[in-house]
């Protein structure tokens, strides 16, 4: 039966299949569904959030930094999820400001849930072309076509996403953004758009024994014009409590063996805290100028105390 649902699953996010990236990646994705797929809101029935920083290419002059905050709301009866996401994002000059709303309504389907989802984002780009760090040959304000001026942007978009789940097993899929909106900041132009990406992700659960168990994931992502990319981690967790995994990220160029290979440790520090770490040791030629990626993660579950007593089988996904 969960195959069947499964299965369902998976052919619906096929049609929304987009070729090709824009979307912020986290290491941790496992530890940060909400932010990738709205129809995860509310999948537990008390608030949960999660506070996320990941320093991408440590050492590099104007490397990516992101810093996400999501905020899952109690569950409105048994169906409805909602939820809310903010992400701060720098590279370079540029800096985007992401802050999304998140519904979700779940369907129960033996023993999984199956949940749809939708989620209305608005975004706000900034470039500065004041900021120190920019140079040139000759004296920077001599060139017109740099203007000494802070531009900004705002853009509206939607998003939606399919999430399936058991006590061991979740299947995902999402379109973040369906609106190619415009990304100049030229109004008489239109040569850069936000284009659409579909995030894909999926793993289970294996009981060892009483203490230990293990757990592969996967996260796979696609963007127009872009290549692909997959994330394939195994993690293993003792006594529910502490986790430690793997990830082999595909990428770079032609001749690498890889985009990097991540290390993730986790630790649940009491029953509402958990907190995350993961370092990105590049595989790619930019690793002679990096110094790997940096990211961690701090969740915090408000589990009301009446749920506390009733929870025998651990849910872990």
């Amino acid at each position: 039966m969960m195959t069947r649902y499964a299965l369902l699953l998976f052919l619906m996010s096929l049609a929304c299949f987009a070729l090709g990236q824009q979307q912020q990646m986290y290491t941790q994705f496992m530890y940060n569904k909400m932010a990738l797929n709205p129809a995860y809101a509310g999948n537990e029935t008390y608030l949960s959030a999660n506070l996320l920083y990941r320093d991408q290419w440590s050492g590099f002059p104007g490397a990516p930094k992101a810093q996400v905050l999501t905020v899952s709301l109690p569950r409105l009866g048994k169906r409805v999820g909602l939820g809310v996401n903010f992400e701060r994002q720098t590279i370079g000059i540029t800096e985007k400001l992401t802050y999304e709303l998140m519904y979700a309504y779940k369907f129960f389907l033996g023993e999984g849930t199956l949940s749809m989802g939708m989620n209305i984002s608005g975004r706000k780009y900034i470039h500065d072309y004041t900021d120190s760090r920019l140079f040139a040959i000759q004296d920077i304000t001599l060139d017109p076509s740099v203007p000494a001026i802070v531009q900004t942007k705002n853009l509206i978009n939607a998003g939606f996403g399919v999430y399936f789940n058991t006590n061991k097993f979740y299947l995902g899929a999402s379109l973040p953004r369906m609106i190619r909106s415009d990304l100049d900041f030229d109004d008489n132009k239109f040569f850069s758009t936000e284009v659409r990406h579909f995030l894909l992700m999926t793993g289970g659960t294996f009981i060892v024994n009483n203490d230990f168990r293990l757990t592969p994931q996967m996260m796979f992502r696609a963007a127009e014009n872009s290549p692909w990319g997959l994330d394939l981690n195994l993690s293993g967790t003792w006594k529910d409590k502490y986790s430690a995994g793997m990830t082999y990220r595909t990428g770079g160029a032609r001749g690498d063996f890889g985009e990097s290979l991540d290390f993730i440790v986790a630790a649940q520090v009491s029953e509402r805290i958990m907190v995350g770490f993961a370092y990105d040791a590049t595989l790619s030629r930019i690793r002679a100028i990096d110094n790997g990626s940096l990211e961690m993660i701090l969740s915090y579950n408000l589990i009301p105390r009446k749920i506390k007593t009733i929870m025998v089988n651990p849910r872990y996904f």
